[in-house]
């Protein structure tokens, strides 16, 4: 998962201001991926609530590569190279998963689960993984793969395990974007833990709502109907010497040395905002640029509680 210490983003609202019309007229909260979801519909009804509700609990049982669920599940599938049939839910997040590692995010893997775990057990223990080891499960990245075939069925092939959690909240997301304009509301605010926001228009005169990042001299963007992925420095980050690792590694290298502290990354599509934040945490400023000419997004980049790259 992708939680910010340092450097959080999170909705400014009006508070003291705050006028009847501008209160939600639905809200839950759910816990799920790891963190606190947080619901506001503006319009609509509490079977609204409740069918997102369900979207998130469904997907994050999917996406769970730590233990087994009552479905089949990714930990499921990292339990065997054989086939597996799956849910369309789950295939479709693999499918979307796999594009994306293949194109604009190209530090973004789905097979980095078991080097990622190495690094977060390591770290716990105020440790740095030993090269052998880092090398190990970059050779298994190297020679693993997802085979995508007919009738929803799933092959892992090799013996890196997939990890679906730089990608998975944003899916969602994208999913609960369709139920609701399937439904013709357009006034909400869905709060992934505040790393993946999906935002409708505010129940106000413009309805744009001020999105801030923290410690950035109140620095903030009027936004509406669009998705705010973050990746930055995580609760699982930790510092030996003058050094920060984090839980977000280079499949390529092994190191968990980021470029950046953190990466904004405002969309039209929810997992390919989370998957392009992931990625962007180590990339270069030309490669961000790159990223945006070909995708459209724009993109922030946050380093020593300053912004280095903003887009125009």
């Amino acid at each position: 998962m992708k939680r910010l210490s340092l450097l959080t983003i999170f909705l400014i609202l009006p508070l003291a201001s705050c006028s009847k019309n501008e209160e939600p007229i639905f809200e839950k909260k759910v816990f799920c991926f790891d963190t606190m979801m947080e619901i506001k519909l503006y319009e609509g009804t509490e079977e609204d609530v409740n069918k997102i509700e369900e979207i998130f609990l469904r997907l994050d049982k999917l996406s769970d590569n730590y233990q087994a669920r009552d479905i089949t599940n990714v930990y499921t599938l990292n339990q065997t190279n054989n086939d597996v049939q799956v849910s369309s839910d789950l295939y479709d997040l693999l499918t979307v998963s796999y594009l994306a590692s293949n194109k604009d995010a190209k530090y973004f893997n789905p097979m980095c689960g078991s080097l990622s775990k190495l690094w977060k057990e390591s770290l716990k223990n105020q440790q740095i993984p030993a090269e052998s080891l880092i090398t190990e499960e970059v050779n298994k990245i190297k020679n693993s793969s997802i085979l995508l075939k007919n009738d929803n069925v799933i092959q892992r092939l090799g013996e890196a395990e997939i990890d679906l959690g730089a990608i998975a909240k944003g899916y969602a997301l994208d999913e609960v974007k369709k139920y609701l304009d399937s439904k013709n509301l357009n006034k909400y605010l869905i709060n992934g833990g505040y790393s993946s926001i999906l935002l409708g228009e505010k129940n106000s005169d413009d309805g744009y709502y001020s999105v801030g990042i923290k410690d950035l001299d109140n620095y903030s963007l009027n936004l509406k109907k669009c998705f705010v992925s973050t990746s930055g420095v995580s609760e699982q980050g930790v510092k030996i010497g003058e050094t920060t690792y984090s839980h977000i590694v280079n499949p390529y290298t092994g190191s968990a040395i980021n470029n950046f502290d953190a990466v904004v990354v405002i969309s039209d599509c929810g997992y390919l905002g989370d998957a392009l934040s992931t990625s962007l945490m180590m990339s270069s400023i030309d490669e961000i640029k790159q990223v945006e000419a070909s995708c459209g997004v724009k993109v922030i980049a946050i380093k020593d509680s300053a912004i280095v790259y903003k887009s125009e």
